[in-house]
Order: C-alpha cells, then structure tokens, then sequence
C-alpha cells in the first residue's frame, strides 16, 4: 500500500535525508498539515460527488421502497379479503352440498314415495268406507280412480326404481 502512495503523492524533497524518527515526528506535530498535503493529491472533488449522487439514489430507492411497501400492504389486504371469500365460498359450498344431499338422499326419496303410496292407498281405503255412508257413485268413481291411479303410478316407479338401482348423478 506504501508503494501506491509513492506513486500517487509526490514526497517533499530531500525527505530521504531525514532519518526515520525524525520523519515520524514530523507526521505527528503536522499531521493536520500532512492530511491537506494528501488531501490535495487526493481526487475528493470526484468522490464528494459520487457520494452526493450515490446519496440522491438512494433516497430514491427509499422512496420507491415506502411506495412498494405501501403497495405491498394493498396487495396483502387484498389477498387477506381472497381468502376470506374463498373461505365462505368453501362453507356455503359446502352448506349446499349437505342441504341437496338430504334433500335427494336416494334412500329418503324412496322413503317418501313409500310413504305416499301408504298414503294414497289409505285415503282409498277411507273413500272405500265413505262410499257406504254417501249415495253420490259418479263422485266417489272418480275420486277413486284418481287416488288408485296415483297409488299405482307411485307403485311403478318404485319398482322401475328398485329394479335400475341406485340413482346416479350425470
């Protein structure tokens, strides 16, 4: 390094004539002195403005960093608020999905047709008992053959259904 500074600052002349000590003390009393004397070799002018534009750069960069930042805690609002709605989406999906599986339950529709039959059939049974307190046949007739009409249809699908096995979804 001693040998860079040889070759960047001039040494004073007949410094070699000075013995090392002598050389030392002079550094010390005027080192002031000695830092202008560098300092004048030294290119600041050149740093101080690199420094001053290497400063304004990073200013900017700050600036653009708080506005990324500012940006970025939009942009992480706005995936919290995502995944909230793909949270309720998920749940009422899901509601749905149960409320349509009880609803369509293959075994609860069965039930329930089963259940309407048993209820056509006993409303023909009492239409059957009326007939014997009432005279009017062309009313009864047609009450009749509605009711065992639809015991019948219900019947059919019933055993359509039974026989095709279970429902599938397209």
């Amino acid at each position: 390094m001693s040998s860079e500074l040889n070759r960047d600052i001039p040494l004073p002349e007949n410094v070699e004539l000075l013995s090392s000590q002598e050389v030392f003390e002079l550094v010390t009393q005027h080192k002031r002195q000695l830092e202008s004397y560098v300092a004048a070799f030294n290119p600041q002018e050149e740093l101080k403005a690199d420094v001053l534009n290497l400063k304004v750069q990073l200013q900017e960069l700050e600036g653009k960093f708080k506005g990324l930042e500012e940006e970025r805690a939009k942009v992480q609002e706005q995936l919290e608020e995502c995944r909230i709605l793909e949270s309720q989406y998920v749940k009422r999906w899901q509601d749905q999905h149960q409320k349509i599986d009880k609803k369509y339950n293959e075994d609860l529709l069965k039930a329930v047709l089963e259940i309407q039959m048993t209820e056509v059939e006993d409303d023909s049974f009492k239409l059957e008992e009326k007939l014997k307190e009432d005279d009017d046949l062309d009313v009864f007739l047609d009450q009749y053959i509605e009711m065992r009409t639809n015991y019948h249809i219900k019947r059919e699908k019933l055993a359509t259904w039974n026989a095709q096995g279970t429902l599938r979804v397209r």
